[in-house]
């Protein structure tokens, strides 16, 4: 009985049901964002495969360092922002952007909505970047996650160098990129990213798009970094050479086990065994100082083309939707139904 006084209270006070209209119509607007998200099917995890083995690095001959989250970026003709709302601490880093996109999903989000964020994303964005993945991607997404060629393993306050491992042992060939940012300390550790090429937007892209590119951790002046020089790969053996002595040579496979490491020297080999999936290389110097390359990896045919493996179900994202818009219209009718009722008594 009182809360049928309550409720009447409420109906009868014009602010009230003002109120409950508004608040009323951002919650079917935010149905409305949710309910039109597609289902993907994603295919089998299944690792890189193959006899040949693809090598994103070719001939070392200018060496450009760039920071992807400093204001000065712009000044390469490179437009960079961070998109994402989420409650969840989903971001994505656009990188050569046409235009912003204003829509996101403000609570939980699935591997669905994500994979839908950054196909939507692809089609105004030159390259999609999932930021600091550990804040805001659980584990298994990135299992699934695909369409998406550079991811953010390293920044100043995040460390995803195991996600990037996840993505790349189920099958998905993902560069990396590592970003510092305009707000830091004289004598904090940076990141940045080196690209191979001419210092010009087309050819950063395509540095960061085929691979031939690598992310370096540092302390002090850059200048003092060592270069990468070269990396070729000739009869299933790896070969990686740098312009200084390194403390050590790692590299890393499948499920980001440590497949070999070598110390003391300025160039590694290592030989792709039958069952390596990919390989990459992290080279530390004495103080500190740290290369992280691109993969090599395995595929199928001659000719290295990346596999689609998520796909729009578009049978049941249109049974889906058909279903949601009958309970909504159900629901609407339920409400003007009783409404009237409640009126004519």
């Amino acid at each position: 009985m009182s809360e049928r006084k309550f409720w009447n209270r409420i109906k009868n006070n014009r602010f009230c049901r003002w109120m409950l209209w508004f608040f009323g119509g951002i919650l079917l607007i935010i149905m409305a964002i949710y309910l039109a998200v597609p289902s993907y099917s994603f295919a089998d995890i299944e690792p890189f495969q193959g006899e040949f083995v693809y090598n994103p690095y070719s001939e070392i001959n200018r060496i450009n360092y760039f920071d992807f989250r400093s204001k000065s970026i712009e000044n390469q003709g490179i437009k960079v922002y961070e998109y994402g709302y989420a409650l969840t601490g989903t971001r994505y880093l656009c990188l050569g952007y046409e235009k912003k996109r204003i829509i996101d999903y403000p609570f939980l989000q699935s591997v669905h909505y994500k994979q839908f964020n950054i196909d939507k994303l692809n089609k105004i964005t030159r390259l999609v970047a999932p930021a600091h993945p550990t804040k805001g991607f659980k584990q298994g997404q990135m299992t699934h996650l695909d369409h998406y060629r550079v991811m953010e393993a390293l920044s100043l306050n995040d460390n995803s160098l195991y996600y990037w491992d996840i993505a790349l042992s189920n099958g998905h060939r993902v560069n990396i990129i590592a970003t510092t940012g305009d707000e830091f300390c004289a004598d904090t550790v940076k990141y940045l990213t080196a690209t191979i090429g001419e210092n010009d937007a087309k050819s950063v892209f395509n540095s960061l798009e085929t691979g031939n590119s690598y992310a370096v951790k540092y302390s002090g002046n850059l200048i003092e970094v060592p270069e990468l020089q070269e990396v070729t790969f000739d009869n299933d053996t790896l070969k990686v050479s740098v312009s200084e002595k390194a403390k050590e040579i790692r590299f890393i496979g499948q499920n980001a086990i440590v497949k070999q490491r070598l110390n003391n020297v300025s160039e590694g080999f290592y030989h792709f065994e039958k069952d390596d999936t990919y390989i990459r290389a992290e080279i530390e110097f004495e103080n500190g100082n740290t290369l992280y390359l691109n993969p090599l990896v395995r595929h199928e045919y001659q000719y290295f083309f990346d596999l689609n493996k998520a796909k729009i179900m578009k049978g049941r994202t249109y049974l889906m939707w058909t279903v949601y818009i009958i309970v909504v219209l159900a629901l609407v009718r339920l409400f003007l139904t009783k409404h009237k009722n409640e009126n004519s008594k």
